[in-house]
């Protein structure tokens, strides 16, 4: 049976295309941690982006959901294979992963 929700690889398939500024910063903050160290949280990065848009930009309405963090930690394994393990992934009994 297909997981169903908001969620989904599909979902965030569409997500990552229509919001392509979250994927840059994700990536432009996750890579300069991993410089220095050896594994860090995805959702302190995301925290970063929404300091970076809701505090350093101006007038900005920049909405990020937390359900889209571990679609971006996989995102940015998956590019960046010499980082394994910089993020902690786990799989659920219900997941929207297949890893």
């Amino acid at each position: 049976m297909k997981p169903l929700g908001r969620y989904t690889k599909e979902n965030f398939k569409r997500h990552d295309q229509d919001n392509p500024e979250i994927w840059a910063l994700f990536e432009y903050y996750a890579l300069g941690v991993a410089q220095k160290r050896p594994y860090y949280s995805a959702k302190a990065i995301f925290h970063r982006v929404r300091w970076h848009t809701e505090i350093e930009e101006n007038n900005s309405d920049f909405k990020i959901s937390d359900g889209w963090i571990s679609h971006y930690a996989r995102k940015f394994l998956a590019k960046y294979p010499e980082h394994e393990g910089f993020f902690r992934t786990t799989k659920r009994k219900i997941t929207y992963h297949e890893d």
